[in-house]
């Protein structure tokens, strides 16, 4: 159960990050040439998907962490963890 937390939490941080990067990278272009569109658009489109990822990352971190507690109520050295 929880390497398959992990693997949803690192999968949900890269596709934040990743449209997060993608919408500003974006606006950016549309700044320098003067595009609004190229501005208002990346935020219509990507930003649900992107606030969706990370409220999901967010989620499964608050998760991971009651399976970090247990491990150290359960005696396991941190080096392990």
């Amino acid at each position: 159960m929880k390497k398959i937390l992990e693997v949803c939490f690192w999968i949900a941080l890269a596709v934040f990050m990743l449209l997060g990067a993608a919408v500003v990278f974006w606006q950016l272009v549309g700044v320098i040439f003067v595009q609004p569109t190229w501005v208002t658009v990346p935020s219509k489109t990507l930003s649900t998907v992107a606030f969706s990822a990370s409220t999901a990352c967010a989620l499964f971190a608050f998760v991971l962490q009651y399976f970090m507690s247990s491990l150290k109520d359960d005696g396991v050295v941190e080096d392990e963890i």
